[in-house]
């Protein structure tokens, strides 16, 4: 199983020439790209007016190049947008960020870039689905890959209403990132699998706690109740998905990242 990282850990804190090597350094394969880094403010996702498409070419070669020059592979763009907004300008806002994530997903060496669905609310899947049926066509068009990350506030907050979203849209272009913790207030480590099954191309590794009152907190993977074992093991009967660190710091991401090499090889030596 090919083990990655998402890239702001480092991003935030490095600029992206130093972020790369400390990453490579914890032998990670690849990383998920995003839009926020410590050099470049003006066009990180923070910004209030930003849009990916903003992102300059000379940067989007530079970002490249860090990482590959690391021999980390660039699995996906993170660009995370309200695609459910209740308010037009905001949807219409988010909308166009997904295209500019579209745009400049092919310099940055990804063929898939990864969204939530947007907060819930009132018709808001069928928002939701509106949105989608804006951006699929051109994604179809790029050759990329959108992949939604179901999670317990979206508009699509388990595995049914993902399958609903899949069936509503219509496009193969549209696939599913799955995080077990985002979901383990509403679906069993199984459900996802039996539900989704090869529409899962990318997973996130982060943990859950889910509280007396149904509520989740989500420390790093290992330290909540996440079923790694069958996680992982389920996973790997998919097409070699791989498994990205999030909800890490650095001072504990080689324990994270240890953890879960230990889980790997326990599923892998049955």
């Amino acid at each position: 199983m090919r083990l990655g990282v998402r890239a702001i850990i480092f991003t935030r804190n490095h600029p992206v020439d130093e972020a790369a090597p400390r990453i490579a350094a914890l032998g990670l394969q690849g990383v998920a790209v995003p839009t926020t880094y410590q050099e470049y403010p003006e066009y990180s996702s923070r910004h209030p007016n930003m849009n990916p498409a903003a992102f300059p070419d000379e940067v989007i070669a530079k970002i490249a190049t860090a990482f590959n020059d690391a021999g980390l592979d660039t699995w996906a763009l993170d660009s995370y947008n309200d695609l459910s907004a209740a308010d037009d300008a905001a949807r219409e806002a988010a909308v166009e960020a997904m295209k500019g994530a579209i745009s400049i997903a092919p310099g940055l060496g990804c063929d898939t870039i990864v969204t939530e669905a947007g907060r819930r609310g009132v018709a808001g899947f069928e928002r939701c689905v509106a949105s989608f049926r804006e951006i699929v066509p051109l994604a179809e068009e790029a050759g990329i890959t959108v992949c939604v990350e179901p999670s317990y506030r979206q508009t699509i907050p388990n595995s049914w209403t993902m399958r609903g979203l899949i069936e509503e849209v219509g496009s193969p272009n549209l696939r599913v990132l799955l995080d077990p913790a985002n979901i383990l207030c509403y679906d069993s480590t199984e459900r996802p699998f039996d539900v989704l099954g090869e529409q899962i191309v990318l997973a996130h590794a982060k943990d859950c706690i889910v509280d007396e009152d149904g509520k989740p907190s989500f420390p790093s993977a290992g330290e909540g109740d996440v079923d790694w074992a069958r996680f992982i093991e389920r996973l790997m009967e998919l097409d070699d998905v791989p498994l990205i660190i999030e909800y890490a710091k650095e001072d504990n991401i080689e324990q994270v990242v240890e953890f879960l090499r230990g889980q790997i090889a326990a599923v892998e030596g049955n």
